[in-house]
């Protein structure tokens, strides 16, 4: 999830509904493809999203070959040239920063190595040498925070926001998707905004200086992801005011939905990292393997609250193992329809 470049989701992309034609794999085994996979850091939705790719990854007979760049671009750079050189079938990419990497993806398709973007948008100069992409509308999911904490406020008060990494899509785009509303509500001040990394622990400490600092004034909290939302929920519970001050998230990860199911967390928008990154591994496989497949796969997310998050809850964390094993079947059913995001 990232910031301080353009809103960059495939604005070159006329087609964007449209299909991408398979190009011709690196490897001879398209019957079982070598998929190389780097993402931005090891988050709690990137660690469960690993599930997902790897389920899918087997249902395919496919290898998968998994690296962290643990938010930093070299890193993530290094990641991709170890894959060109070996020589993988098809690259998945969730990118630590959304306008670098151009040179990158530019030499796999050089060298007829297919490349999925996942999870995070890029810029125009390098989705024109990807594939597909297959990843959320984050603009939509800050929109849904906002609109929630403007209706638990009464349309007047201030709020705080915390982002995700400046410079990823995902803060870019969810920050964009807050400010639209703001913009809305005259009435509701923007005290203060500030990365927090998609990180807990940092989220607390932001949170902490942000309740020193404004006190009363802050009527709301918006984190850009759930991880953010229970930082700021610790900062707020030894303050004696969780579940008081309204605080929203995104993602839908475990401890978001308790948040929610307990009340110290307003909302949160289902970004299921198992079926998010499942389906770009199946994308992946699908490109070698000679089937089209989509440019834009994008997931609308289900708005979670306290009356609907029972279904995904007992979906993703009570009964997971029943909901793993049919995830490649409800993939290929999504990818087939066009609804992505179905569950």
């Amino acid at each position: 999830m990232a910031k301080s470049a353009p809103r960059t989701i495939l604005m070159g992309c006329a087609a964007a509904l449209g299909l991408a034609v398979a190009a011709k794999p690196a490897l001879a085994d398209k019957a079982h493809p070598v998929i190389g996979f780097t993402v931005y850091d090891m988050s709690s939705f990137i660690s469960l999203g690993k599930q997902g790719a790897q389920t899918v990854a087997d249902a395919n007979g496919a290898k998968l070959l998994w690296n962290s760049a643990h938010m930093d671009v070299n890193t993530q750079i290094s990641q991709l040239q170890q894959f060109i050189n070996q020589k993988v079938d098809a690259i998945v990419i969730a990118a630590v920063n959304s306008s670098t990497l151009g040179p990158q993806v530019e030499a796999a398709k050089a060298a007829g190595i297919p490349v999925i973007i996942t999870n995070l948008t890029v810029s125009d100069a390098v989705m024109k040498n990807a594939v597909s992409y297959v990843g959320p509308d984050d603009v939509k999911a800050g929109e849904n925070e906002a609109i929630h904490v403007m209706d638990a406020i009464g349309h007047k008060g201030g709020v705080v926001v915390l982002q995700g990494p400046l410079g990823q899509s995902g803060e870019i785009d969810r920050t964009k998707g807050i400010k639209n509303i703001l913009a809305k509500n005259p009435d509701v001040k923007l005290l203060a905004i500030q990365p927090a990394n998609w990180k807990r622990t940092e989220a607390y400490s932001v949170a902490q200086d942000f309740l020193s600092r404004y006190g009363s004034q802050i009527s709301a909290i918006i984190p850009e992801n759930d991880d953010m939302a229970i930082g700021a929920i610790q900062a707020l519970r030894e303050k004696g005011l969780a579940g008081k001050i309204p605080v929203v998230g995104t993602d839908g990860i475990k401890d978001g939905m308790r948040a929610v199911r307990a009340g110290n967390e307003l909302e949160t928008n289902l970004q299921d990292a198992l079926l998010e990154l499942g389906m770009a591994m199946q994308v992946a496989v699908d490109q070698v393997q000679g089937r089209q497949v989509p440019k834009l796969a994008m997931f609308i997310m289900p708005q979670i609250t306290k009356q609907n998050v029972g279904h995904y809850y007992d979906q993703m964390y009570v009964h997971p193992d029943e909901f793993t094993k049919e995830l490649p079947g409800l993939i290929k059913k999504n990818l087939a329809a066009g609804t992505y995001a179905d569950q």
